[in-house]
């Protein structure tokens, strides 16, 4: 019996392929394909990061060395059993993206997928400050291979949860089941790592039909001969197919009008900001730059009267008239003093000019950053 029951587990976890969710989630929660500004997702700028809808896509870009960015589909409730589809792109030199699945916005939690431009993926726990692995070994920081996923593309990532249950789909092809009990629902959000960017070109979210949950019932009372009156008049049937088509193709103008304006308006939120700090930037770079200018030639001033009094220093010590070197003596001593504080302003000058260029260093980047940001919106 022992065996029989053995070869029987053996066949079903082949038929199943290791799938824990059977589950067929049939309602569309959310779709977005990143046409026209929805507000399904936040976008900012800010000096760590930027989230944004550029060309079609969701762009997640984490400009700092360290730490993630986080960004939450906005639902009102938190989901319970559900699947998540989307397609992701990470850029060159990135580290990592993917999705957040039952994230805890409270205290900063949730199931973490991610993959890399290695073709590998990893699940992890993230509570608070820490992370646990939910997949491959220690050693290999919970990676793992997956001939599923493509180097130089878009990959699709589906995952259908339910119990605690995460089974993970690469385009379209099972590849890994993570558990977790202790977030039994929350939100669907995206990540990236440090240095990365990624683009995403859709997000599909699905739950259970209510059909599923609930027996539909159908009003039995229709009227089963129900009839239709059609006007068969052909001149008629010309006036119709023909306002049909201008309310197409107006229907098709107002969709693309509608595109822009929500492009110019995603935009005008950081528009002003932005051209009003590169103004700013710009001229205190100017100033600093004139500052800069005038230490320069601080500087070559004393270094010339600094060379001066060397060449009379050597002048005097050469003398062979008695009363000029005793007569020179006090004047050696009081431009050996001056000489001295004009090296100690001239030390001081320096590195007042060093503080200055690097002061218009940090000044150039942050107007570099600037300039990209508003090419990012042309």
């Amino acid at each position: 019996m022992r065996f029989l029951s053995f070869i029987l587990i053996i066949t079903l976890s082949h038929l199943t392929n290791g799938q824990n969710v059977f589950t067929q989630f049939n309602d569309t929660l959310v779709y977005d394909d990143f046409s026209s500004n929805k507000y399904n997702f936040p976008q900012k700028y800010t000096a760590l990061e930027i989230s944004i809808i550029d060309d079609g896509n969701y762009r997640i870009k984490r400009i700092s060395d360290n730490g993630s960015s986080y960004s939450y589909l906005k639902l009102e409730k938190p989901l319970y059993s559900y699947e998540v589809q989307t397609s992701i792109s990470i850029g060159k030199g990135g580290q990592s993206a993917g999705i957040v699945l039952n994230g805890q916005t409270t205290i900063n939690g949730g199931i973490l997928l991610e993959v890399n431009n290695k073709r590998r993926f990893r699940v992890t726990k993230m509570n608070g400050m820490q992370e646990r692995l939910l997949s491959g070994s220690p050693s290999g920081n919970g990676w793992v291979k997956s001939k599923s996923l493509k180097k130089k593309s878009f990959n699709q990532i589906t995952v259908k949860v339910q119990e605690g249950y995460y089974d993970i789909y690469f385009n379209g092809k099972y590849e890994y089941t993570a558990t977790d009990t202790q977030f039994e629902s929350g939100k669907v959000g995206l990540f990236t790592r440090a240095s990365t960017e990624v683009l995403v070109k859709d997000l599909l979210v699905k739950k259970r039909s209510s059909s599923q949950a609930i027996g539909v019932t159908k009003n039995t009372n229709e009227p089963k001969n129900s009839t239709t009156v059609e006007n068969k008049d052909p001149d008629f049937q010309e006036v119709i197919m023909i306002f049909k088509t201008k309310i197409d193709l107006q229907q098709v103008e107002i969709s693309t009008l509608q595109k822009d304006l929500d492009k110019c308006k995603s935009m005008l939120n950081y528009d002003t900001s932005l051209v009003s700090r590169s103004t700013t930037l710009e001229y205190n770079n100017k100033i600093l730059s004139e500052k800069l200018d005038s230490t320069t030639r601080i500087v070559t001033r004393n270094k010339k009267r600094l060379e001066y009094l060397e060449s009379l220093k050597e002048d005097v010590e050469k003398g062979s008239n008695g009363d000029l070197v005793l007569n020179l003596t006090s004047i050696l001593a009081d431009l050996k003093n001056e000489n001295q504080q004009l090296k100690a302003e001239n030390t001081t000058t320096k590195e007042q000019k060093e503080q200055v260029k690097k002061d218009n260093t940090v000044l150039l980047r942050e107007i570099e950053r600037l300039k990209y940001m508003l090419d990012l919106k042309e």
